[in-house]
């Protein structure tokens, strides 16, 4: 039996990821321990799983600067202090309780989440064998494969989705991010997040060729070393995928423990699911971004566009930042949820609306749940839901845009049209092979039996 150590951001979305992953390498005979530089130490444990918390990571190194100072003495005082305020940016972000953890445990393998560069950093310099563990669709710039924050298509829109459109973009992202790195640096006389982090690189030897630059998330990607990406490979556009990147299929943790859930009207979840079942509705679930408040003049026009048909149920999770007293007066087939038990819910749902986040995408998938993307348009949704599209498992719309009868026409076209289950059940399917298939397990098994040099030196 191997020590593993998987170590991930823990917010939501791939701690989730990362209980299922921890329960499948449990399964396959390893001991395994998750940490994270977040409290979440009693969700994982309630799942049975060991946890070991890190310290919190800030994203901006810099030591502050005294009070009282203008514009012009605070730049005159980093420029002063450039060198001091290096050294303690530096020791800063030396992740010692990470490197103390390694030491202590001993892994035989180490799984890093790609954002957190402080732990890949250091695990290369104690000489630990580790990968990558990426929750996201390629990030790596490939011919004809779209810059993820986009939802471009490629081979469809005109110029944007040929692949002269598609390079052209990418060197305007490149340009545009370089030059912010740029001026971070220069105004911050080398305490920047990216710089910091590049001075902790040549600390631990990491190699500079292994380093690329990135443009989401974070500051870097990386050349060579290995990634598990929890993806299904069927879901990206066409390309052939940088050497070393893995596809193990979406990890979604279906034994999770979810709460009941109280509507806005005092009811049970769990009642009215039951209640759903017998009516013969259709039952739509419409969750926004973890990330966001939401969108309250898209919510109101969905609420409008449902009201006027008896043969739809809405249930709106609207997280713990939205006031449901915004969209007014509800329907009384629309029921609205501080938090909703996505899974139990997408295991009767009809369809899906949703922001575009990856987890609630591979959670409709695991579900065999059609989906209408309308993108939150932050990070990687835009990116997310031309995939959906583009594969067909649901319908790309804008939520800045479509009017309550446009939302009510999309929302009876998926789930009119058979065609769009048909092709959830079929890539639901090709994302259960992973599993079947022991993928995930059949190239950790592979990378433990490797010698470190080989894995992390390829």
């Amino acid at each position: 039996m191997a020590q593993l150590l998987i170590v991930t951001t823990g917010l939501t979305g791939i701690l989730h990821a990362s209980l299922a992953l921890a329960d499948r390498l449990t399964a396959a005979g390893h001991g395994v321990v998750l940490a994270a530089p977040r409290p979440v130490g009693e969700r994982v444990e309630t799942e049975g799983f060991v946890f070991e918390e890190l310290p919190f990571i800030s994203t901006d190194p810099a030591p502050s600067l005294p009070a009282g100072l203008g514009k012009v003495g605070r730049i005159w005082w980093r420029f002063r202090q450039r060198r001091q305020r290096r050294r303690m940016a530096l020791e800063r972000y030396r992740p010692r309780a990470f490197q103390s953890l390694v030491e202590r445990l001993r892994p035989d393998l180490v799984l890093i989440d790609i954002e957190l560069h402080e732990y890949i950093f250091a695990a290369y310099g104690l000489g630990q064998k580790f990968a990558l563990l990426s929750q996201w669709y390629s990030l790596w710039r490939q011919p004809g494969l779209p810059y993820l924050l986009t939802d471009v298509i490629p081979g469809r829109g005109g110029e944007r989705g040929s692949p002269a459109g598609i390079a052209a973009h990418w060197e305007r992202v490149r340009r545009q991010r370089q030059w912010m790195f740029r001026r971070m640096a220069w105004r911050s006389f080398g305490t920047d997040r990216r710089s910091v982090l590049l001075a902790l690189a040549r600390e631990n030897g990491f190699p500079p060729a292994y380093i690329r630059e990135n443009w989401w998330p974070g500051v870097f990607s990386y050349a060579r070393l290995p990634v598990l990406t929890m993806t299904p490979y069927e879901m990206e556009f066409p390309h052939v995928p940088r050497p070393g990147l893995h596809y193990v299929g979406p990890m979604v943790y279906a034994k999770r423990w979810e709460a009941d859930a109280w509507s806005g009207r005092g009811r049970r979840c769990s009642d009215l699911l039951e209640e759903q079942a017998k009516s013969g509705r259709k039952l739509i679930l419409c969750t926004i971004s973890t990330l966001s408040g939401g969108d309250a003049a898209f919510l109101r026009r969905l609420v409008a566009a449902v009201a006027v048909r008896r043969n739809w149920t809405l249930f709106l999770g609207l997280g713990g930042t939205f006031d449901p007293a915004a969209l007014g007066e509800l329907p009384e087939q629309v029921h609205t949820f501080t938090y909703v038990p996505q899974l139990r819910v997408l295991r009767q749902a009809d369809l899906s609306i949703n922001h575009g986040g990856i987890h609630t995408i591979h959670e409709c998938l695991h579900c065999g749940v059609p989906m209408l993307v309308y993108s939150g348009k932050q990070s990687d949704q835009p990116g997310c839901a031309a995939r959906v599209h583009y594969h067909g498992v649901g319908l790309l719309a804008d939520k800045d845009v479509d009017d309550a009868g446009a939302i009510a026409r999309n929302i009876a076209t998926v789930l009119e049209d058979p065609a769009y289950r048909q092709r959830v059940l079929a890539m639901r399917q090709s994302c259960q092979a992973y599993a079947t298939a022991q993928t995930l397990e059949k190239r950790v098994a592979e990378w433990l039996q490797m010698p470190t040099e080989q894995v992390i030196r390829p």
